[in-house]
């Protein structure tokens, strides 16, 4: 099914909504480092090196941009590899940026790292622990690079401080802090790094609980969208099904989401689905369709659609449905060519038409019987109008015979009246046709004919209306 540019589930922008998620988190740890950087500049004038915290800004604009391609065409499970060295390169890439932009003269840049450890949590359950440690060691390492006090109490630590003492080289031990006017001791340090320990590793677990609430809501959606999925299909088949011309129309933009097999007969060129309504259908007077459609529904009686080079009369239905928030309208149309055509060829005939149930009710009339008999109206009791004297109440039932013919005065003019019954398939009860044709009185021997007064007749109707009978 082509349903084109309407749809009521729109296909997502992404496979993997994580692999969005994870990608906007690092847009958002550009703007905090941008945040964490110039703010202390310009309160604090602290010794930044711009051309640096520059650099490592364009390599997360990268690691940004890596992850929009190489995370959208896929889930996070096909690539998480990749997914995780971008992660932690980005790590490494923050504690170089922090290095350059005041390091521990600039301890609440420290907070951008819990972006990320939370950001973790949409690559797997564990990595936002693994994300936090690897951010301690970043933090530690830029601390023992900037700090003379704390590499002076490594070598004491153990065998691992030892080694690190002579990586990091004895040379640095006199050096003095790049920041001036800032001076701490190295218990501030310390105490600086256990808490920022305590605080990754918090986050770490706040981004787990966080990530098992996506997941189970993540899982609903599934759900929600599988089950919305199939009540779409159930809908439209059962729309391609109908027996009747159908087709849902989105309200707003005139276009066929789903058509029934059946109004394919009245389409003019291509499918109708995805297409404009009026593009397909060529209605004769669109604009009372449409003011329907947009409108508040409700019926046309008579609608002429042009199919190639015939005509066809319907009658338009539009009824309004709400799918996800947006309006649609079922528009069924009926064809009454047949209806329309007979109705048409007994309105121009010169005899007046009834159409009684075995109840002796009116169901339908033409024209002329409307001249005849003015207070005709569909469903009203036939007996009250056509009540002849001296004759019994449902005098228009031929009998065993199924035909009967009489004449009847009506004013001026003398009618012939042929009273029919036509039965009904599997059905006791049957329809009667009565016709009135009118005839001249020459026509009649008079001398051979009784007659029977007509009682309560309409007030159109003659009050000396007779009925006449051969012998």
């Amino acid at each position: 099914m082509n349903i084109g540019d309407t749809q009521l589930i729109p296909a997502p922008t992404w496979t993997d909504p994580r692999i969005h998620l994870l990608d906007d988190t690092w847009l958002l740890t550009i703007f905090a480092i941008l945040l964490a950087t110039v703010v202390p500049w310009l309160v604090s004038a602290l010794d930044i090196n711009f051309v640096a915290a520059c650099l490592g800004l364009l390599a997360l604009g990268a690691i940004h941009i890596a992850f929009t391609v190489v995370g959208k065409p896929a889930r996070v499970g096909e690539r998480r590899p990749v997914l995780t060295l971008l992660h932690v390169a980005g790590i490494l890439v923050v504690g170089f940026v922090w290095m350059n932009a005041g390091g521990l003269q600039n301890p609440a840049f420290l907070m951008v790292f819990v972006l990320p450890v939370v950001g973790a949590i949409f690559l797997s359950r564990w990595q936002p622990y693994l994300m936090a440690l690897i951010a301690i060691v970043v933090a530690g390492v830029v601390a023992l690079a900037q700090a003379p006090e704390l590499r002076w109490y490594v070598p004491g630590l153990s065998t691992i401080g030892a080694s690190l003492a002579v990586i990091l080289g004895q040379q640095g031990a006199a050096a003095s802090s790049p920041f001036p006017g800032f001076y701490a001791p190295s218990a501030f340090y310390a105490v600086l790094l256990q808490v920022f320990t305590i605080l990754m590793f918090a986050c770490a677990v706040a981004a787990e609980y966080l990530g098992t609430i996506f997941e189970r809501l993540h899982s609903h959606v599934d759900v929600a969208r599988a089950e919305a999925e199939r009540g779409q299909e159930f809908w439209t088949t059962l729309i391609e099904a109908m027996p009747l011309p159908a087709l849902l129309v989105d309200s707003d933009t005139l276009q066929v989401v789903c058509a029934s097999t059946r109004a394919s007969k009245f389409q003019s060129g291509d499918s109708l689905s995805g297409h404009a309504l009026f593009e397909t259908i060529r209605f004769s007077y669109p604009e009372m369709v449409q003011e329907l459609i947009t409108g508040n529904g409700g019926v046309v009686p008579l609608s002429m659609i042009k199919v190639d080079d015939r005509l066809r009369a319907t009658e338009v239905q539009v009824r309004h449905l709400t799918q996800t928030g947006r309006r649609f309208s079922l528009v069924v149309i009926h064809d009454k060519t047949e209806e329309f055509t007979a109705h048409a060829a007994l309105d121009v005939s010169g005899q007046a038409m009834l159409v009684i149930d075995s109840q002796g009710r009116l169901l339908s009339f033409n024209k002329p019987a409307q001249a005849l008999f003015a207070a005709l109206d569909k469903d009203v009791d036939a007996a009250q109008m056509l009540t002849l004297g001296g004759m019994p109440a449902r005098w228009w039932e031929p009998g065993l015979t199924g035909r009967r013919k009489m004449h009847i005065e009506i004013g001026p003019r003398v009618y012939q009246v042929t009273c029919s019954a036509t039965p009904l398939p599997g059905e006791d009860e049957r329809l009667y046709i009565v016709s009135f044709l009118p005839m001249g009185r020459a026509a009649l021997d008079r001398s051979e004919i009784t007659a029977a007064t007509l009682v309560d007749a309409p007030k159109n109707s003659a009050s000396n209306s007779t009925l006449v009978t051969p012998p």
